[in-house]
């Protein structure tokens, strides 16, 4: 059973995991990706102020480690010239997707007309489209995968789905991505969701895993960690034991599509 770690960030220098900044270096990653069993990981860069070459870091690393890392590349979608940095980023970065975090808490803006050339510049790199989706967008996110059925979407983060109740079979209403095939959700981040986030059998994250898993089925899903951030609540082996040994409702189909052979058909990895 392949296992990817479809959600990581790799920095030499993470500021927001002071007092240990340097938690998020590559040889730290691989070192537990060796010792959890974890045969490849998908880097999301993170372009800050302390780190404002993390796509070309992240590219770097993925050409060093080409049996270990893929990257994905980060775009400002909102920004005007979103749609050629998309175009090109293939090429600049042997990226397998885009990533975005969007700078606004409401996303009906991917919507406007005017945003069309950055969609049919998705469609013409074959890239997949990561985005962070809270519940409020979920029918954003619902049009635009039925308005480009060609661009794949895959949802950060079990969709932060901590303001839902973990037993709405509607998953607030993303159960209706059921009917489309081109939206996937990261089983990531667990601690997002938990309400004890120390503990990998955390109930109520649980709840929400399995409330997903049938409201989209388990070829929908890909695992990530979202490593270093989840460090500070689990090891990395335990968000691997989350779903590996923990989920106790997944067959072992399930598990297999969940833990790897989805990233690696969604991904080409």
């Amino acid at each position: 059973m392949r296992i990817i770690d479809a959600h990581v960030h790799v920095l030499s220098t993470y500021e927001p995991m002071d007092p240990f900044p340097d938690t998020g270096r590559v040889d730290r990653l691989l070192y537990l990706m060796d010792d959890a069993g974890v045969e490849k990981a998908v880097m999301l860069p993170v372009v800050a102020p302390f780190s404002p070459e993390n796509n070309a870091d992240c590219a770097r690393w993925a050409r060093e480690h080409a049996d270990r890392l893929a990257t994905m590349t980060d775009v400002a979608l909102h920004e005007t010239d979103a749609a050629e940095r998309v175009a090109r980023a293939r090429e600049a970065y042997g990226c397998v997707a885009i990533s975005y975090y969007p700078n606004s808490a409401d996303i009906a803006w991917m919507l406007d007309e005017e945003r069309a050339p950055l969609w049919q510049a998705f469609v013409d790199s074959g890239l997949v489209c990561n985005l962070q989706v809270t519940p409020p967008n979920y029918g954003t996110l619902l049009t635009l995968a039925q308005r480009y059925p060609n661009v794949p979407f895959l949802c950060n983060h079990l969709g932060l789905p901590s303001s839902l109740d973990p037993a709405d079979v509607t998953y607030g209403g993303l159960d209706e991505a059921a009917a489309l095939d081109n939206v996937f959700v990261k089983a990531s981040a667990f601690y997002a969701a938990a309400n004890t986030s120390w503990d990998p059998r955390c109930a109520r994250a649980l709840s929400y895993f399995t409330s997903l898993v049938n409201a989209l089925g388990a070829e929908r899903i890909l695992w990530g960690t979202d490593w270093p951030p989840t460090s500070r609540h689990l090891t990395y082996r335990q968000a691997l034991e989350v779903v590996r040994a923990f989920a106790p409702t997944l067959d072992d189909g399930q598990r297999a599509h969940i833990l790897g052979a989805n990233a690696a058909h969604l991904l080409g990895i």
